[in-house]
Formats: structure tokens, C-alpha cells, sequence
């Protein structure tokens, strides 16, 4: 059975396999729902020894030579880990819960050196007038089949960052993806700004017209060098730095990762209600 023949057999009515909108429910879900990114707030990466800010939330962060995570703030501040109020030094265990003025809350998480503190506000979805999720039509050409090729070890790539001013940052690049698109192979580098995230950033024909000129995400799943997985650019999505600029200071596409192409797939813009 061929990957064509299975989704025609999902198709519901609207032309549209089951499955694809069911990931377009999660996809709302992971922007508007209880722990949407259009409520995060302030979203902060911890690494090092050296006590730094979080814009938007007090204290100081820091990792110990032992690999915690520890924040400093006064009672004043108004900050509590796990329903306690601060007033000097704590660890923060990964999964703890955090509290701000407010109202607002948050959660800290990682492992090895490498944290994540993320504050979310209930009422920034509202503020923001956010109220779906722009997309081309689904077309089942745009399901491919992708393989993870074999990158140097430890290999980085330096790629740009949408902070303020814009930066530059050598990210970890553990693998390729190789697809065939109209008989043409594309060797699209994959980026891992998280831990265990792996991540496609591309441009296309359809930049800074349609969408948006900084490019669309592919989400991929962690496998092996070697392994075969499908591509579905029907789930290329929007950085989350247009929902929070200030925010979400995501990474730019590498330089070989353009597509000379139109890539009539996948989402296209946020729409906000005043639009």
C-alpha cells in the first residue's frame, strides 16, 4: 500500500486526511491552550556559573558547579518556587512550579547545566487578539520521505538569532535531512537549539510575500543517522517569535537551508482579530 493510497483512505469529506486535523488541533492547543505560547511572557536560557537576569521576571540565575539551577531575589520580589516565597538563594528543581506578581506563573526544566525558565499570563492570549492560525490548503504531494544523514561529531552551525540587536550563535547541528522533492535531493542542515529538540529551519519562494521572510519550522523526531522518517510539509509552522518577539528570540535558517521553490504548504501567518 503506498503512502497516497493510506491517506486517501483517511480523507474525510473536506479533502483532508483525519489525521492532519488532528495535528492542527494540537497545534492550536500548543499556541492557544492551558500552556500556550502565545501566553508565555518572559522565557529565559540558563547555562553557566554566572548570575544573569531574565527580562520581565525578577532575580538573578545561575547554574552551580554542580549542575543546579538556583535563583536569588528578596522577598519582595515577589517570586515563590513551589508555593514558597524566595528571600535569598534556592535551588529550582527541574519540574518546579514558580510564581510571580500578577498572577503570573511558570515552570522551570532541564538537565545537565542546561535550563529553561518559561512565565506564562493567562490574559496575554486575550491582550493579543490572537484568534487562529493562517494556512495553504493540505496537499498530500508535500508528504515526503526524509532520512537523517550522518553529520561530523559535535558539529555546529553558526547561524543568526532574531534578539535586539540581531545576534549570531554556533548551534548544534547533529544530523542532516535528506529529501527528494520533484526528483531533486535537498540536504537541509538540522539544528538542536534544545536538548532533544530537532528542528529544520527553512526559506522558500514563498518568503516575505506569503509568509513571513525569516522562514517556517519543521519539528522532526530524534532518530538515528541511517533511519527514515515521513517529511510532511503540510506541518511547516510559524516561529514563535511572531507571537512574542521580545520573547522568543529564536534562530534563523542556516544559509543552505533555502528552497528554491514555492512551498505552497503549511502555515502562513497568525491572524489576530483586528486583522
Amino acid at each position: 500500500m503506498t503512502l497516497e493510497h493510506d491517506l486517501q483512505n483517511q480523507r474525510d469529506v473536506a479533502g483532508v486526511p483525519a489525521s492532519h486535523e488532528a495535528w492542527r488541533a494540537a497545534r492550536w492547543d500548543e499556541i492557544a491552550g492551558p500552556n500556550g505560547k502565545a501566553k508565555v511572557v518572559a522565557n529565559g536560557r540558563v547555562s553557566g556559573p554566572e548570575a544573569r537576569g531574565i527580562p520581565g521576571i525578577p532575580g538573578r540565575w545561575r547554574v552551580t558547579e554542580a549542575g543546579a539551577l538556583t535563583v536569588s531575589a528578596a522577598a519582595g520580589d515577589d517570586v515563590t518556587i513551589n508555593g514558597e516565597t524566595l528571600d535569598g538563594t534556592a535551588d529550582v528543581p527541574s519540574g518546579s512550579s514558580l510564581g510571580f506578581s500578577g498572577g503570573r506563573v511558570g515552570f522551570a526544566g532541564g538537565a545537565d547545566g542546561f535550563f529553561g525558565v518559561v512565565v506564562m499570563d493567562q490574559a496575554a492570549l486575550t491582550r493579543s487578539g490572537l484568534c487562529g492560525i493562517d494556512t495553504y490548503p493540505y496537499d498530500p504531494a508535500w508528504v515526503l520521505h526524509g532520512e537523517y544523514r550522518a553529520a561530523p561529531e559535535g558539529r555546529r552551525i553558526e547561524v543568526g538569532r532574531l534578539t535586539t540587536p540581531r545576534s549570531t550563535e554556533a548551534v548544534l547541528a547533529p544530523v542532516d535531512l535528506v529529501v527528494v522533492i520533484d526528483g531533486t535531493e535537498h540536504v537541509l542542515s538540522v539544528l538542536e537549539d534544545m536538548p532533544g529538540q530537532r528542528l529544520v529551519i527553512f526559506t522558500d519562494e514563498t518568503n516575505g510575500g506569503e509568509t513571513p521572510d525569516i522562514g517556517r519550522w519543521l519539528v522532526l523526531e530524534p532518530r538515528e543517522p541511517g533511519e527514515t522518517m515521513t517529511v510532511d510539509f503540510n506541518q511547516a509552522t510559524l516561529s514563535h517569535h511572531h507571537l512574542a518577539p521580545a520573547v522568543f528570540t529564536c534562530p534563523l535558517s542556516p544559509p543552505d537551508n533555502h528552497l528554491a521553490r514555492r512551498v505552497e504548504a503549511g502555515e502562513r501567518a497568525f491572524v489576530h482579530a483586528a486583522d
